[in-house]
């Protein structure tokens, strides 16, 4: 009956659609809801597209996503997306049935996923994002993410090994996530509005996630966005291999450099 429940789920959810439309609903989630209803493993059986991209983390991840949709988009590509910030399991579905013919064919060769950060357990096992680009990791919403180091463990016992990760190197706690995947670096370098000594009440990470002993901020953005090392063991924030510098917010411009000297505004 897998097969069976699953095209039923399929076509259940693409007649959704229209009803939907009828009665003034936008249904982002509706149609995978019902997928997810009829057959709960449906995310690893629909077909999905050959490239997958996807962006998690506390802050900007539909700025981000949206920002890799319109770059792709304008390059040629078509994409496939959940562009409208549905980014739990049900709307993760919803995207992919309506990326896939009546009879389970992708319809697309590339998908951008925006993925909420606790729901990844639902996700990322099934839907496997060949890069994921993790913006950064902060306290928030207590009662349902408890600490930011939680979910970044949360996250990392459920990335795909396959996974290439884009990764935030002046945030220590998603820098962190899922270490044995390959991965690259990205961040800013020290701009005038930084600061030497903490002038928040919290900051999420104090201590070394190495040996325990204090880390010790080289400069600090806001929160514990920054650079940072150990003075015990001499762990320290990651290398970057894409850096922006000469951040100009009047002109909004930058000097993007690689990890290969190569720079452009």
């Amino acid at each position: 009956m897998g097969k069976a429940r699953f095209y039923f789920a399929l076509w259940m959810a693409k007649l959704s659609k229209p009803a939907l439309k009828i009665t003034g609903h936008q249904g982002t989630n509706f149609p995978g809801e019902v997928a997810l209803k009829i057959c709960p493993d449906f995310l690893a059986q629909i077909a999905k597209p050959k490239m997958i991209v996807g962006i998690t983390g506390t802050n900007g991840k539909t700025t981000c996503t949206n920002m890799i949709i319109d770059i792709l988009e304008a390059s040629g590509k078509r994409v496939l997306s959940n562009r409208e910030g549905a980014n739990i399991n049900s709307g993760i579905a919803t995207a992919l049935v309506n990326g896939t013919t009546a009879f389970n064919k992708a319809m697309y060769d590339t998908a951008v996923f925006e993925i909420d950060e606790r729901s990844s357990k639902r996700i990322l096992p099934y839907v496997q994002p060949d890069y994921m680009l993790i913006t950064n990791l902060f306290r928030d919403s207590i009662q349902r993410n408890a600490h930011a180091e939680y979910i970044a463990q949360f996250i990392s016992d459920n990335m795909p090994k396959k996974t290439k990760l884009i990764l935030n190197a002046d945030d220590l706690i998603s820098a962190g996530v899922a270490p044995k995947n390959n991965r690259v670096y990205f961040g800013i370098e020290e701009m005038e509005s930084d600061v030497k000594d903490c002038i928040n009440k919290i900051n999420d990470i104090q201590i070394c996630p190495v040996c325990s002993g204090e880390l010790v901020y080289d400069y600090r953005r806001y929160h514990h966005i920054g650079r940072a090392h150990c003075k015990d063991c001499g762990f320290h924030s990651p290398n970057y291999d894409y850096a922006a510098s000469e951040v100009d917010f009047y002109n909004m411009t930058m000097l993007v450099s690689d990890k290969g000297g190569e720079m452009e505004y």
